[in-house]
């Protein structure tokens, strides 16, 4: 595992993307702060959500996995929130996370969720286009993701971005992705050209329809 003497390369500051609908959204760096917001998250996401997320039923988070989602170091383990500002208390409507794997150092196992309601907006391309901006930063060059076969929407953003699709087991694949050094190195497909529009605005703080 990298040590974390390595400073996350992405700074703190919230920034402002539209989704394709014209909704506003806020993405950062998950916080401790956030775990009240996860736990809000969860409950608002349908039973198969949370399966494709957690490959389990899970009802509730306890107090010791908040702390693992929500205190991250951004080098090993690194996450980032969207946000919705025109709600009361910005609420979360997703998170994208990456956990470096203490073998393969280079490779970090990926996951993405979306709440129901936000989910077909591109939500979850922007924030894996975030995500992998911030991991490609730190050195890692592959995502590893698990993704049940009835996920279209994960495998089609994956398969976009390169994937190397195997079979872990039945019903669940494992999908292995290229974390390009350099947007110049995306892929010229949908997905694809939504990370490198965020590559050019991530830095900079300003607006983006993905």
């Amino acid at each position: 595992m990298i040590g974390t003497a390595l400073v996350p390369a992405v700074s703190s500051a919230p920034r402002e993307f539209r989704l394709r609908d014209g909704a506003r959204v806020l993405v950062r760096p998950i916080e401790p702060a956030d775990r009240e917001r996860l736990q809000a998250g969860l409950h608002q996401l349908s039973p198969m959500s949370r399966y494709h997320r957690f490959h389990a039923a899970v009802s509730e988070l306890s107090a010791a996995q908040l702390r693992y989602l929500s205190e991250v170091d951004q080098v090993n383990h690194l996450a980032w929130i969207a946000l919705d500002p025109a709600l009361p208390g910005e609420p979360a409507v997703g998170v994208a996370r990456c956990i470096r794997l203490p073998a393969a150092p280079h490779t970090a196992e990926v996951a993405v969720t979306v709440l129901d309601a936000y989910q077909g907006r591109g939500v979850g391309t922007l924030l894996l286009g975030v995500l992998t901006r911030a991991a490609a930063a730190q050195g890692i060059r592959t995502y590893r993701a698990y993704v049940e076969e009835d996920n279209d929407a994960m495998l089609r953003i994956f398969r976009d971005l390169g994937a190397h699709v195997g079979c872990l087991d039945l019903g669940v694949y494992q999908l292995d992705i290229p974390v390009p050094e350099r947007a110049d190195d995306l892929p010229d497909t949908p997905t694809g050209r939504v990370f490198k529009a965020v590559a050019v605005r991530v830095g900079v703080g300003a607006s983006q329809t993905p």
